[in-house]
């Protein structure tokens, strides 16, 4: 069973290291990242989700995001991104 993860509402500065910590806990899990709430989303935000995404493949687990709201695919886009690009941990 995949655990699930509910993202804060700003994925910045100050919340990237609190949500790093999380994944490496479950780093050998499969994992479902909630972006539910999420309103903003920073590079740093992006780059550990991305990061996460690449280390779930190297794992053989499974890493999925939830409830993407078009206002955060909008600010991946801006970043260059998409949660496709990101699930394949790529940018």
């Amino acid at each position: 069973m995949a655990e699930t993860i509910v993202l804060p509402a700003r994925l910045n500065l100050s919340s990237v290291t609190s949500l790093h910590t999380d994944l490496c806990t479950h780093s050998e899990t499969d994992v479902t990242l909630d972006l539910g709430q999420v309103t903003y989303l920073g590079a740093l935000g992006l780059q550990v989700l991305i990061a996460a995404a690449r280390q779930s493949k190297v794992a053989g687990t499974t890493l999925r995001l939830r409830n993407t709201s078009d206002r955060i695919i909008a600010q991946m886009r801006l970043l260059g991104a998409c949660p496709e690009t990101i699930m394949e941990g790529q940018l």
